[in-house]
């Protein structure tokens, strides 16, 4: 049986990182750490149960369990429910995932966990100070409740806690009271609490406040009443423990801990998520060194947040080891950044060229990314990256978090060659939208090292759905601890490739499936036996009104215009527009053109020809007259008409976001591509050659080449030119493949297809792999 007194076992099993709860105690237990969901407390060696207070230490730590490992049984005690169960050691052995599992269960969020209980407290500062944003004073005075828990607030040493001097209002001990009182019979502890509730505190803090609620209890107390919203720009986006921790192990991994001094700078600290984890990792590897810590931030909360915590762990845990110099900056990339670091760990802002608000902060930009740039807009983390890479020592380690666009973009093409002769990637991972709490972003995390040694990277691939990446790099960690060199999962793939990149110039990491479908179609190509999107079509882009509510229509509308008027509309296509196959008539676009070009020559002309259309636009004279390239002469035109889409006719059309379902062919050609892209031959087609592709691309074996070489987004993947140009398939302009059964067997799917049959979507897969993509 597995020896459950071993923290080593339950690594393996498990693939949580154990942390000691006290960093100067080897026996008062283990934090057991994913990042935040199913983390618990463990204790394997002998305890006194008279002086272990097992719930308050769950509870400070931000866990719901705390479980000991006692004779031939685990005990978890539940704060929650206030109450301890007994488990057999052999039932826990034989089955880790199940019980792993039940412990899940019983850690679910509630509004009496310490996090909520200490926003709760942080509100009601926020309603004494009337900060509106960047609240410093109540932070401020949060950071002062917390000290008593050891101190005497009213002759607190500022300097010792790393504070600012403290204006100790009037009912302040109401509050000192609250938090000493803790929840229930649960007491806090200060030392789990500061590790474990900084971060989502600083989130909370750059919330905005829109509504204030001083209004008094009566108990003394202020409300904790808040309308916010939160602060959206970018270098807020808080990094979740499960990415920092795994950023930080990683990277770890590959640092020379035999150096008397580490040198780690973080250039966008916040509250210094990094840092801290850092330092706790270092202590958990028995680092004997000192360590010299910068961090930078533009918020002055967030460098009050840093340096209350960092002066906690030099008192407390690193003594003399331990230097750091926390700055308030304008913009990190504006500072002079030494080229000497050990260490950069950072989440960059990831702010568009479009959001910087100073030519001096767009400069910076420009100077750090050199000529390593194809382009005009970079995104403010490119230059974060490139600069970080260039202040690397000799040996030095980047653990970065990074849009996955500079992964995968053209423009960023130069940018990855140049790093890559600079750096080796160790760990390269795609994790798609649902990272951050408060944004969308694409996001990506990258592992790399100096000097350059050509070696191969480990890549991680996540399927882009809520929950996914957590589990990922839970089983990452687990693969590591047990020496497994690949996990091959539906949802998420870690593996080496045979070569990097994988796609000719583009870093995007892909499944393990993909990559092994990848190199069989790659051949294929070579062999002549496939060509490329790009060989056969045309994609363009359709049309740009510059104003949809002005131009396009609904069903109804259209239905009610005077038949004299319906001419100068056309149905429009957009993503809801397209179902298997099919093109259905969602709304329609103003489209005043012919073959000869624009039918209306003035606005007298358009006020006589569509007279209750131009009723309904005229009041939006000023607003179409100022789209570039317009005036009041030609307010009516549309932005870009596209002069190929005058002339009707037979035309394959997608969506401009989807898969395989986003396809369908115009037979009647009277529409007008809006929302979406035209597959247009650059050769002659025949109508059965168009029912071809029809099945083809709306086949589910399209998705996996979409998946392989085209950008996925929430709604699917991008199917325009520039990500879908490269994906193989077959070329019917050869005599093998239109004389071959496959072709004739794909033209009569694609015909079904087109009238609505979707039932023959999935025997084109078949057929396909048969005839065009077999043994791959």
């Amino acid at each position: 049986m597995k020896n459950l007194f071993d923290i080593q076992v339950w690594k393996q099993q498990l693939g949580l990182l154990p942390i000691h709860l006290n960093p100067l105690n080897e026996n008062g237990g283990h934090m057991m750490l994913n990042g935040g969901n199913g983390d618990f407390c463990l204790k394997t060696t002998d305890l006194d149960n008279n002086n272990f207070d097992f719930y308050s230490k769950s509870w400070s730590s931000s866990t719901k369990n705390f479980l000991t490992v006692q004779n031939e049984n685990i005990h978890i005690h539940n704060w929650l429910n206030d109450k301890t169960e007994t488990v057999s050691q052999k039932i826990v052995a034989e089955n880790f995932n199940k019980f792993y599992n039940y412990l899940l269960s019983k850690s679910y969020k509630s509004s009496k966990d310490l996090v909520p209980f200490i926003i709760d407290i942080f509100r009601q500062f926020r309603n004494l100070t009337f900060e509106k944003s960047n609240p410093v004073q109540a932070l401020n005075l949060l950071f002062g409740l917390l000290t008593s828990l050891e101190d005497d607030v009213n002759n607190l040493d500022t300097e010792k806690w790393g504070l600012q001097n403290i204006d100790i209002p009037d009912g302040f001990g109401y509050y000192i009271e609250q938090i000493q009182n803790g929840f229930s019979n649960v007491k806090p502890e200060f030392d789990l609490i500061i590790r474990h509730s900084a971060g989502i505190l600083f989130q909370e803090a750059q919330k905005e406040v829109l509504f204030f609620n001083p209004q008094r209890d009566l108990f003394g107390g202020t409300s904790s009443t808040l309308n916010t919203k939160t602060n959206l720009y970018s270098s807020i986006h808080y990094t979740p423990p499960f990415l920092s921790r795994t950023i930080v192990e990683n990277s770890l991994r590959n640092i020379n801990l035999q150096v008397d001094t580490l040198k780690i700078l973080d250039p966008a600290c916040g509250s210094s998520e990094f840092l801290i984890e850092v330092l706790k990792q270092l202590k958990e590897l028995n680092y004997q060194g000192s360590v010299e810590i910068f961090g930078w931030d533009i918020s002055e909360t967030a460098i009050n947040t840093s340096r209350f915590l960092l002066t906690y762990e030099k008192r407390t845990i690193w003594k003399d080891k331990l230097e750091f110099n926390l700055k308030l900056v304008e913009d990190s990339l504006l500072e002079n950044w030494d080229e000497d670091y050990n260490l950069i760990l950072m989440n960059p802002p990831f702010s568009s060229w479009e959001l910087l608000n100073t030519k001096a902060r767009r400069d910076a930009i420009r100077d750090a990314l050199g000529n390593s740039f194809i382009g005009k807009k970079p995104n403010q983390a490119s230059a974060f990256y490139y600069k970080a890479i260039n202040s690397l020592n000799e040996d030095g380690v980047l653990g970065c978090v990074i849009p996955s666009s500079i992964l995968t973009l053209d423009s960023y093409s130069k940018l990855r060659t140049d790093t890559e002769e600079l750096i080796d990637i160790k760990l390269l991972g795609k994790l798609g939208n649902f990272i951050f709490e408060d944004a969308l972003t694409d996001v990506s995390f990258i592992i790399c090292k100096k000097p350059i040694s050509n070696q191969i990277p480990t890549i991680i691939w996540t399927k882009n759905e809520k929950g996914v990446a957590q589990e990922a790099l839970r089983d990452f960690r687990k693969s590591i601890y047990n020496n497994q060199i690949t996990l091959d999962n539906q949802n998420y793939s870690v593996y080496q490739p045979i070569s990097f990149p994988i796609l000719k110039e583009s870093w995007m990491p892909i499944s393990i499936k993909n990559h092994d479908l990848y190199k069989g179609i790659e051949r294929f190509v070579v062999e002549k036996r496939l060509t490329r999107v790009i060989d056969i079509f045309s994609v363009k882009q359709g049309i740009r009104t510059g104003n949809n509510k002005a131009f396009k229509i609904s069903v109804k509308d259209y239905i009610n215009l005077p038949e004299e008027e319906k001419c100068y509309f056309r149905p429009a296509t957009e993503n809801e527009s397209f179902k298997n196959g099919q093109i259905k008539v969602t709304s329609y676009v103003w489209y005043p053109y012919s073959e000869d070009g624009i039918q209306i020559l003035t606005e007298d002309e358009f006020a006589e020809k569509v007279p209750v259309f131009y009723e309904r636009i005229s009041n939006d004279k000023i607003e179409l007259s100022n789209r570039a390239r317009k005036d009041v002469s030609n307010w009516w035109h549309l932005s870009e008409h596209r002069a190929w889409l005058r002339k009707s006719s037979l035309k394959l059309i997608s969506a401009e976001f989807g898969n395989s379902g986003s396809f369908g062919l115009d037979k009647e050609g009277n529409f007008v591509v809006e929302r979406g892209n035209a597959w247009i031959p650059k050769k002659n087609f025949t109508k059965d050659d168009y029912f071809f592709y029809l099945a083809l691309f709306s086949s589910v074996f399209f998705n996996k080449l979409l998946a392989i070489y085209s950008k996925e987004l929430l709604s699917g993947w991008d199917l325009g030119k520039k990500y879908t140009k490269n994906i193989p398939i077959p070329n019917v302009h050869l005599e093998e493949v239109k004389n071959s059964e496959g072709y004739q067997r794909m033209i009569e799917i694609g015909k079904e297809l087109s009238e609505g049959n979707i039932y023959t979507k999935s025997i084109s897969d078949n057929i396909l792999e048969r005839y065009f993509y077999p043994n791959i």
